[in-house]
């Protein structure tokens, strides 16, 4: 995979390597804490050598979830680390960042999962993460996005891809699709739609981050 580079003040242990990496090289790292659709899509895109990476890993942050069955069925190693099996938040943020890097990830994706990783995980993997959030950030951040769009009286909502900081939903926007909010639309009927989108514009981005690479310099991020 090709290298993350850094802005000024920031770090990265990722080695400079050209454009156009082979697939081997774009080592997918996926945490998950639900259904998997998102992972679904990622294994599938995966499958082909164009693609540009592979996810080598799924970690969740509880057991007996179907993200995991999906794992297990793509023959794709697994690992849990759950938080109720930790002494506090500190000893769960630490064991998450040393279960991720056994897999040696040059690109963390976070897919549906449902808690905020901590400074030992942003330290680690500066800049190698990606998020998606069901609203066009900056507007709306926050577990109840799609609920706060609705709230507002938006007409057009839609989802956003981001690098992960230590913000809520306040990292680097790397792309964003629109969603129309149409008028009999309930918080449910609205986030199935962009949930949609949302799964085919994750697996654009991480594919083309996979090919191309990524640079990340102070609050502004690009691919390639």
């Amino acid at each position: 995979m090709p290298s993350v580079t850094s802005g000024p003040g920031t770090s990265s242990s990722q080695p400079t390597a050209p454009a156009h990496a082979t697939r081997s090289t774009g080592r997918l790292v996926v945490l998950v804490s639900g259904t998997g659709s998102n992972l679904a899509a990622l294994l599938a895109a995966h499958e082909d050598p164009a693609f540009g990476g592979r996810v080598v890993a799924v970690v969740a942050d509880r057991p007996d979830i179907k993200a995991l069955e999906i794992a297990h069925a793509a023959g794709v190693p697994t690992a849990v680390v759950a938080l109720r099996d930790f002494e506090d938040r500190a000893a769960w943020d630490r064991a998450l960042t040393e279960a991720v890097a056994v897999f040696s990830p040059d690109l963390v994706v976070l897919a549906g999962f449902m808690k905020l990783v901590g400074k030992p995980f942003l330290d680690r993997f500066e800049n190698r993460i990606v998020n998606t959030h069901p609203a066009l950030l900056p507007s709306f951040p926050g577990a109840h996005g799609v609920r706060d769009a609705l709230a507002y009286g938006v007409t057009v909502s839609g989802c956003s891809v981001i690098v992960v900081d230590g913000g809520i939903d306040a990292g680097p926007i790397l792309a964003q699709e629109a969603v129309p909010v149409l008028p009999d639309d309930d918080e449910s009927s609205l986030h199935e739609r962009i949930k949609v989108v949302e799964r085919a514009l994750l697996v654009d981005v991480v594919g083309r981050i996979a090919r191309d690479g990524l640079t990340v310099e102070g609050h502004r991020a690009r691919i390639g």
